[in-house]
This record gives C-alpha cells, sequence and structure tokens, in this order.
C-alpha cells in the first residue's frame, strides 16, 4: 500500500471493535423509530376506516412528509458510516464477503417468516404482503417489502467494496445521478426501487465517515439551528419544481442531504440529556429486531382494528386530542413489543438463525476472504 493510499484512507479509519461514539446508535436508533412511526401513520393512522379529527390529520401529514426526508436517509448514512473503513479498504482487506452474506442471509431468514405470517393472516388489503412461493422467489432478487434495507445492505457493502478502489467523488456522483433517475421514471409502489434510489445516503455515510464525525465533534446549538434553517429553505424550494419530475428528485435529494446534517446535530445534542441517550442507546442496540417485526406488529394491529376496534378507534380519532396522540402512542406500543420479542428470543436462545448467521457459516465466509487476500493484506 502507498503512502498517498494510506493518507486517503485515514480519515475514515473507524474505533476498535466494540467501540463507538453513542451518538451514532442513538442516531440509528431514532432512525428506526421515525421508521415506525411514519409506517403507522401511513399504512394505518392516515386511513383507519374513520373520520380522523381535522387538525390531528393535518399534523401528521406534514409529519410524515418531514419523516420522509429524515428516516432513511440517516440510518443508511449511520450504517454506511459504520462499515466505513472497511468498505473503503475493499472486498479483501474490509473481509467484506462474510458481511455481504450476513445481511443477505437475514434478509432470507425474514422473507420466508414473512411469507408464513401472510399465509396465516390473510387479509388481503395489509401492506407489504408476501404471497406464496412464487413472490419469495421473485422477492429474492427483487425486494417488495420493507425488508428491502435488509437486502440493499447486502448491496452496497458489495457495490462499494468492488468500487474500492474508485474515487469518491466519482462513486458519489454516479450514485446521486442514479438516484435521480430511479426517483423520475418508477412510482413508490416500486419498493425495490428505493435500493437503487437511496444508496448514495449510504455512500455518503462511507465516504463522509470523517465529515460526519467531525460534524459531531462541533455540534451545538447555534449550529443546529442554522443548519435547520438551510433544510427548511431546501423544503421551501419544493413549490417551484412541482410538475417536474427530474427538478422534484434533484431536490429530494438536497433535503436528504440537508436533513440529515440536522438530524446528525440534532442528536448529538438531544444525547447530552441522559433519559435521550439512554433511550436512544437501547433503540439502536435492537434495530434489527425493531425493523423486521413492527411490520408485522401493525399488520395485526390493522386486522384487530377491522374486525373489533372501529368503535374504540372512532371515539379516539374523532377528538383532537386523541387524534393528535394516537399515532405516537401505536408508534410506541409497537415498538415496545418488537423489543420484547427481541429479548424473548435472545432468552430461549434464537438469536440464531433470527437475528444472526450461524457462527460456522460466518466463519466459512470469514476464511474464504482469508483465503482471496492478496499477499501484503494478510
Amino acid at each position: 500500500m502507498t503512502d498517498a493510499r494510506a493518507r486517503e484512507r485515514a480519515p475514515v479509519a473507524v474505533a476498535p471493535r466494540g467501540v463507538r461514539l453513542e451518538w451514532i446508535d442513538a442516531a440509528r436508533g431514532y432512525s428506526v423509530a421515525a421508521v415506525v412511526l411514519a409506517h403507522v401513520v401511513l399504512w394505518h393512522a392516515a386511513d383507519p376506516g374513520v373520520p380522523v379529527a381535522d387538525v390531528g390529520a393535518s399534523l401528521w401529514d406534514r409529519v410524515y412528509s418531514v419523516l420522509g426526508s429524515v428516516r432513511m436517509p440517516v440510518l443508511l448514512a449511520v450504517s454506511g458510516l459504520v462499515v466505513a473503513g472497511r468498505v473503503r479498504a475493499g472486498f479483501r482487506a474490509g473481509g467484506l464477503t462474510v458481511r455481504v452474506a450476513r445481511n443477505y442471509y437475514l434478509y432470507v431468514v425474514w422473507l420466508l417468516i414473512y411469507a408464513v405470517f401472510y399465509a396465516v393472516v390473510r387479509e388481503p388489503g395489509l401492506p407489504h404482503r408476501v404471497d406464496g412461493p412464487l413472490d419469495v422467489l421473485r422477492q429474492l432478487v427483487v425486494p417488495g417489502t420493507t425488508l428491502w434495507y435488509v437486502f440493499a445492505l447486502a448491496v452496497y457493502i458489495a457495490v462499494l467494496g468492488a468500487l474500492y478502489r474508485a474515487p469518491a467523488w466519482a462513486v458519489l456522483g454516479g450514485l446521486a445521478v442514479l438516484s435521480v433517475v430511479t426517483a423520475t421514471f418508477t412510482t413508490s409502489d416500486q419498493v425495490w426501487s428505493k435500493v437503487p434510489e437511496l444508496a448514495v445516503f449510504f455512500a455518503i455515510g462511507v465516504y463522509g465517515s470523517g465529515v460526519l464525525r467531525r460534524l459531531a465533534e462541533r455540534a451545538s446549538v447555534p449550529l443546529a439551528f442554522a443548519a435547520a434553517f438551510v433544510a427548511a429553505g431546501v423544503t421551501a424550494l419544493g413549490r417551484f419544481t412541482a410538475g417536474h419530475d427530474v427538478a422534484g428528485a434533484v431536490l429530494s435529494l438536497a433535503r436528504g442531504t440537508a436533513f440529515l446534517v440536522v438530524a446528525v446535530l440534532v442528536v448529538v445534542l438531544a444525547v447530552r440529556w441522559n433519559p435521550v441517550r439512554r433511550l436512544g442507546l437501547a433503540l439502536g442496540r435492537q434495530t434489527l429486531p425493531i425493523y423486521v417485526l413492527h411490520p408485522l406488529w401493525i399488520a395485526l394491529l390493522i386486522v384487530a382494528a377491522g374486525s373489533v376496534g372501529h368503535d374504540v378507534e372512532a371515539a379516539v380519532l374523532g377528538s383532537t386530542l386523541g387524534a393528535i396522540l394516537y399515532p405516537a402512542v401505536v408508534g410506541s406500543v409497537v415498538v415496545a413489543l418488537c423489543l420484547a420479542v427481541g429479548t424473548g428470543v435472545r432468552r430461549v436462545g434464537l438469536q440464531v438463525p433470527l437475528f444472526a448467521m450461524p457462527a460456522r457459516w460466518s466463519q466459512a465466509f470469514e476464511r474464504a476472504d482469508a483465503r482471496t487476500a492478496e499477499p501484503h493484506e494478510r
């Protein structure tokens, strides 16, 4: 390895294994909580089948719009930041084969679990269904559920690891163009399109890890307000892009980046308060159970509401206070249920295979990485 190459990679070196800045875990935790809240609003609270008080409906419509600019850009960028050093070292030195395999393994396991779940819970209107063997086979390569994120991590690590010799500006520029093209020519119901459209945010975490860490180190209230002002200004430009698909896609990319900066600053400042820090860490260290389980709990909620709960929902959502609080309360309950299941899985010894690849499989992939390592990388 040349001195120039070593200097180029120095800023993205990650902390020793097991040591991580707390704000990173907290950012992951609050991002995945935002994912849950957004899905509660989108799949249930936005159309619960009963009248909703206007104030509550308007509030959550705005909240959902903001969450759309925050939740996945932040979650993907932080996911990229965590593996930045390894991805930029390439497949051999970074040991990426096992990381790609682990993510795809989890995707397949939970795709099968979703298929079994929806074979039992047969309500046709449920979001992100997996229906039968043919649908499973199709989704092995074309994700159609919220599990696309788990699938995408495998793809992103593989692609960026293969491109580790390419200049960062070229990769980021290419992915930005891919994002705009994908957003322009696909629709929101094509779930697979999120993989290419949002890849640039994972890459921002990989190639901009040093920038994000320095931003976190310099976090202050004035800087957070300044970043929020910029993000609001970028959002306001949306009035000029209505009806222009390409301009709207470019603005969406800029808005996601702006809100990523805001989110990093806000989380860093917020975790200085112990209750926020502890909650963020608790969520951030259990993101996988929350992410993969929450659609199933929301589906059960929708089924229960449709069969026995309309009168209760009508009473709650018809009041201003109820309509304002309902999505947040439901989202919190869903997160708690996911954490409870995750804890139960660990206690009964099912962490493997549900949330981790069997050790012997991981070791086999690690040996494959070791065998292909170049002599100077061993």
